[in-house]
């Protein structure tokens, strides 16, 4: 005698291998999804940390510029009306680089960098001649390290402050920063410090 399974049972069983192929295929893409975010991500923060980094590294140059130059490291690293925020800011024609003490911050397009046809990321007063605004500012401060001279004590000065006159400008305290928008349009930040000193 031959047996039916019941009439709806096909059915259901139907049901139940849709549901878990669909659920397996909304897993596999919000892994892909994941995927792609970290990536972007990870891309994102290689080029601010270079960037960060860049900053840093220009600081760095003029010091030791200065000091084969035979002048004291702090020229063109220190403002004279006591602004410490600047941009490292490239010449393409001679390869140079400067600091503009111009006031700039974080968050306007006077920190703006750009980038050139040939991948090359920089910062100008003017958007150079072939390249694109990319989605990085950066800004670097340098607050003067003092050293007391009866202590020995070190403190790094902010604001307009400048050292006192029982102190020694030793070093500045360099902090390159970059800030750009990412993923889902939150704005992220990346900072490099240092100290760079008056030592050869």
């Amino acid at each position: 005698m031959t047996r039916r399974a019941p009439r709806g049972q096909s059915f259901i069983e139907a049901m139940v291998a849709i549901t878990v192929i669909i659920t397996s295929i909304s897993s596999s893409l919000a892994l892909v999804q994941s995927s792609i975010t970290a990536t972007t991500n990870g891309g994102a923060q290689v080029v601010a940390a270079n960037l960060a980094r860049e900053g840093m590294e220009v600081v760095r140059a003029l010091r030791d510029t200065n000091w084969l130059q035979s002048q004291s490291f702090q020229v063109g690293l220190v403002d004279a009306a006591g602004d410490k925020t600047a941009r490292p800011l490239l010449d393409t024609a001679t390869g140079g680089w400067s600091l503009s003490f111009a006031p700039a911050s974080l968050t306007d397009q006077s920190s703006a960098v750009y980038v050139t046809d040939d991948g090359v990321y920089l910062q100008a007063d003017a958007q150079p001649s072939g390249s694109v605004l990319s989605p990085y500012t950066r800004v670097v401060t340098l607050l003067p390290i003092c050293r007391d001279e009866a202590s020995g004590a070190e403190r790094s000065v902010g604001g307009t402050a400048t050292c006192e006159s029982t102190e020694t400008l030793v070093g500045l305290l360099v902090d390159s920063t970059v800030r750009w928008r990412g993923v889902a349009g939150r704005y992220q930040t990346l900072t490099v410090e240092e100290r760079l000193y008056d030592w050869r």
